[in-house]
């Protein structure tokens, strides 16, 4: 196996996807939406770093989708935190 940048980060962005669809307070879709795109980043980076030929690239997107992604998550658990206790 083959581990560059790429390849380490792709995981490494799958594992923060996952870890972030644990976050409580998170709704079902945006549960699923993380774990699909975390498992899809880790398969993906694991994959690549098995190969020993061929062309495969990796958009910068990688570095940004998963800390986007659980910033999101955060985001939506405040605002539902707060929505939640201004009606009550």
């Amino acid at each position: 196996m083959h581990w560059s940048a790429y390849e380490i980060f792709s995981v490494i962005s799958g594992v923060v996807l996952l870890i972030g669809a644990v976050i409580p307070g998170v709704t079902l879709k945006d549960r699923l939406a993380m774990v699909v795109a975390g498992v899809f980043f880790a398969g993906y980076g694991w994959y690549v770093a098995g190969q020993t030929s061929g062309t495969y690239t990796f958009s910068v997107l990688i570095f940004i989708i998963p800390f986007a992604g659980v910033g999101y998550a955060i985001y939506a658990v405040v605002k539902s935190r707060r929505d939640r206790s201004n009606s009550q």
